[in-house]
Order: structure tokens, then sequence, then C-alpha cells
């Protein structure tokens, strides 16, 4: 799967807490994917945030993806899409949401400076490694003046509910990519989050 792609994925999930609403939304010439920016999909499904209340609208190849990579919950959300779209896309239009959701490091004083590079401008470099069933990631980001870096593991191995013989059982499976995707996004928030505080050493 094309880098770039999984990257927009994953900018677009980090910071959330998202989760799937009932039933989908018919496509319009106007509407593109929240995730990707695609006008492709003909059907957008519902995720909501539960951090901030706000609702956002993918096609069905990346909210597989999002899930796959453990940035979408399971369950479900009782709100319908239908009537979420109608609330968000008219928030939207009044000027108090932004057309795409942007992703950057909130701005913070150092030292009494505001400081100079943001998100959007930092290099990233990670590497992911992995052993004994588990996914290891190292994200490290750099503006060429400071840089910092955090890592984070997951492992490939997940419990979850499976149908068996007309009941559920509780079942210990094999998710590799979900574990990769999983371990890059938690060590990329870290790493962010040690950014926004001013930590890292000179580049």
């Amino acid at each position: 799967m094309d880098d770039c792609y999984e990257t927009k994925l994953r900018e677009f999930a980090e910071g959330k807490r998202l989760g799937r609403l009932t039933n989908t939304v018919a496509c319009s010439r106007e509407d593109r994917c929240d995730a990707c920016g695609s006008t492709q999909p003909r059907t957008l499904l519902g995720l909501k945030d539960s951090i901030n209340g706000r609702y956002y609208f993918v096609g069905q190849n990346c909210l597989a993806w999002l899930m796959d990579n453990g940035m979408v919950a399971r369950a479900r959300y009782r709100d319908r899409a239908a009537s979420a779209y109608t609330r968000e896309m008219e928030l939207r239009r009044n000027g108090t949401a932004e057309e795409r959701p942007a992703i950057e490091v909130a701005p913070v004083q150092l030292d009494g400076h505001p400081p100079r590079s943001k998100a959007a401008c930092l290099r990233r470099t990670i590497l992911v490694v992995e052993r004994d069933g588990e996914y290891r990631a190292l994200v490290r980001l750099s503006d060429g003046q400071r840089s910092v870096s955090a890592r984070a593991g997951e492992s490939c191995w997940h419990w979850e509910w499976t149908r068996h013989n007309g009941g559920a059982v509780l079942d210990r499976v094999w998710r590799p990519r979900r574990a990769m995707g999983a371990s890059v996004l938690r060590a990329h928030r870290d790493a962010l989050e040690r950014w926004r505080m001013g930590a890292g050493a000179a580049a």
C-alpha cells in the first residue's frame, strides 16, 4: 500500500478516539473522504470522536484500514450516520469546523518565544522491527534544530471474541498488521507530545 496513503490515515486518526456510527451516507459530488481526501467513494461511513464529539465520514477502504490497524473501535455508537452527517455539514458550512482536520503541533511557549516549527514541517524517521511476536517502533521527529524520539511496542497476539458453535469464545488471534500500525501510532503520539513539551536535543 502507498506509504503516502497510510501516512494520511495515521495523521487523520492521530489524537482521536474513533467509533463507528450506524448505517451509511450516500456520497454526493461535493463529498470526499475525511481520512484520505478522495472523492471516489460512493458511500460514506460515519465515525465519531469521543474526545471532541465531532463526526467524520470515510470510505469503505479507509475504514477497513483504520480498523485493521486498531485506530477505530469495534463497537458502534447509536448515532445514525445520516443525522450526524446533516449536523456536521451544517457546522462546517457555518465555519465552526475546518473542511479537513488539521494535524499539527499545538503552539507552545518556550523561553518566551513561540515555536517556529509545526508538525507539518517536521521530518519523521520511523523504524519498525518484529521480534518474538511483537512489533517495536522507533519514531524520531526533527526540524533541523532539535529532535525528539519515542519508542512503543505492541504484541501481535490479541484477545478477541469470536463465534464458535453458535456461541462466543474469547480467543487469542494473530494480528501482525494491527500490531505494526498501533506501535507506530503510539510512538508517533509520544514523540509529538514530547515535542509539544519542548523536550529534545540539538539536531
